[in-house]
């Protein structure tokens, strides 16, 4: 069962949500000792982006909520996270009877929603605002990926152990030219409780 530091892997400066959120997780797999199967599932807090209120005024022609010469407040958010699920082989090499380093590589399958919600509020005379529109859409891009991962496990009772973890997720991103691919290499340290029956 993992936990750790989730950044928003947007590969566009322009887009990214700046700092992180906590991800968690849940794994299951085989071990025959010096290796393995694993089945891990990533699931990461959203990632919001908050567009501050801007006002203009309306000069276009009249036409359903927009009138000709008024004046409106415009503000928006934006929401994202990437869901992983990965099949990976562990290869084990146990340093002592406590510490064992597992080498694991594999491939998954990455689902990145994003939600977009715009509002739009007219500004009254008296400078009261009232809500005009109110604009809402979910988008999907969903990647195949390559995933490795180095574990150190260090064993605190007979079946339960403490294993700090690097996991890198490699995506397709230069093949991608729609503004919303994920960086081609995103790194993130964990840590997990591991038990062994």
């Amino acid at each position: 069962m993992p936990v750790g530091p989730d950044w928003d892997d947007a590969y566009s400066g322009s887009t990214r949500v700046p700092g992180a959120t906590w991800g968690s997780g849940f794994a299951f797999g085989f071990d025959s000792g010096r290796s393995g199967v694993e089945f891990d599932v990533g699931v990461p807090g959203w990632h919001v982006k908050n567009q501050a209120p801007q006002r203009f005024q309306y000069v276009g022609p009249s036409r359903q909520w927009e009138q000709q010469g008024h004046f409106y407040e415009s503000s928006s958010t934006v929401r994202r996270r990437s869901i992983d699920v990965t099949v990976l082989h562990r290869a084990n090499v146990a340093v002592n009877r406590r510490v064992t380093f597992t080498w694991l590589v594999g491939g998954g399958f990455v689902y990145r929603p994003e939600q977009f919600i715009s509002v739009t509020k007219e500004v009254l005379p008296g400078g009261q605002l009232t809500e005009a529109n109110t604009d809402k859409g979910t988008s999907f891009r969903n990647y195949l990926a390559a995933a490795a991962r180095l574990d150190v496990e260090i064993r605190v009772a007979p079946h339960v152990s403490v294993v700090p973890r690097l996991r890198v997720m490699a995506f397709p991103s230069l093949l991608d030219d729609s503004g919303l691919a994920p960086r081609p290499l995103v790194a993130r340290p964990e840590i997990a409780v591991r038990w062994g029956f």
